[in-house]
């Protein structure tokens, strides 16, 4: 009887370790996806954190703004698996780190998609006198509009794409599907709530585009229809002046609307619904 009890006592022993064992691993593992989740918050952070800088700068001051932008957001990203990791690292921990590598060489070839061409626009051979009536530079004008058209669709499906972008890393990583779902209600928590797409117009810089490239073809296909002095355009076409001073002033008057479409792409929320 004696040794019954004994068996009892260390059945019992072995299954209260066991509980105790089990609960540890238990908190072990959502402490590991509190903190898996938090790093890639984090890091989608810092990407929106980035375009909010670039949609922020005058581009016909600081044409080069997005080289110097792209280097400091892989830089901010690359420190937060270090700054953020409470212990040693965890293989969820290293799944969520090239997650977040991907996560930010993805938005710095998108803000390039946006930005990019935005910067050429303001070059000085797009405005250059001295070559409107040259084939070559109208065609790499031409080419300047067209990357910035694409610009243009880029920047207004902004959240849309980089929501895709993490749902599309988050499946296929090695992650645990528990896992997944958190990170993506702290993404959506703790960054995407925040924020919601600005009033950008794509209908309205497309216009704009549109203007300017047939303001640049008509000068291009038409070389006898004037002459240059002094960087000043003198016309021997009645008709060919005058659809260029009409264009001209609609270019001028809606420029400064073109560049501020460009400040507008994603906008934060004034108040989160859940706390209103």
């Amino acid at each position: 009887m004696k040794k019954i009890y004994l068996l009892l006592a260390v059945a019992l022993a072995v299954a209260i370790t066991g509980l105790y064992g089990l609960n540890a691993y238990r908190e072990s593992r959502e402490q590991q996806r509190e903190q898996t989740a938090h790093l890639l918050a984090s890091c989608v952070n810092q990407g929106l954190l980035a375009l909010f800088r670039l949609q922020a700068n005058d581009w016909r001051a600081r044409p080069d703004f997005y080289r110097a932008q792209e280097q400091k957001l892989a830089e901010a990203a690359a420190q937060l698996p270090q700054q953020l990791l409470e212990g040693r690292p965890f293989a969820e921990w290293q799944q969520a780190s090239a997650i977040c590598e991907q996560l930010t060489r993805h938005s710095n070839l998108q803000h390039a998609t946006i930005f990019e061409p935005l910067a050429q626009f303001t070059a000085r051979e797009m405005s250059d006198s001295r070559t409107l009536k040259n084939r070559d530079s109208l065609r790499r004008r031409q080419r300047v509009i067209d990357r910035l058209k694409n610009a243009s669709q880029a920047a207004e499906r902004y959240l849309l794409d980089l929501r895709a972008d993490i749902q599309s890393q988050l499946n296929a990583s090695g992650l645990s599907q528990p896992s997944r779902e958190r990170a993506l209600e702290r993404i959506d928590a703790e960054v995407l709530d925040y924020y919601r797409r600005g009033n950008f117009s794509r209908r309205q810089v497309d216009a704009h585009l549109q203007r300017v490239e047939r303001y640049y073809a008509l000068l291009a296909d038409n070389p006898r229809g004037y002459r240059l002095r002094n960087g000043t355009l003198i016309f021997h076409d009645g008709s060919l002046r005058r659809e260029i001073d009409e264009l001209g002033s609609a270019i001028l008057q809606g420029e400064n609307a073109f560049f501020a479409n460009w400040q507008q792409i994603v906008q934060r929320q004034q108040q989160r619904i859940d706390e209103v």
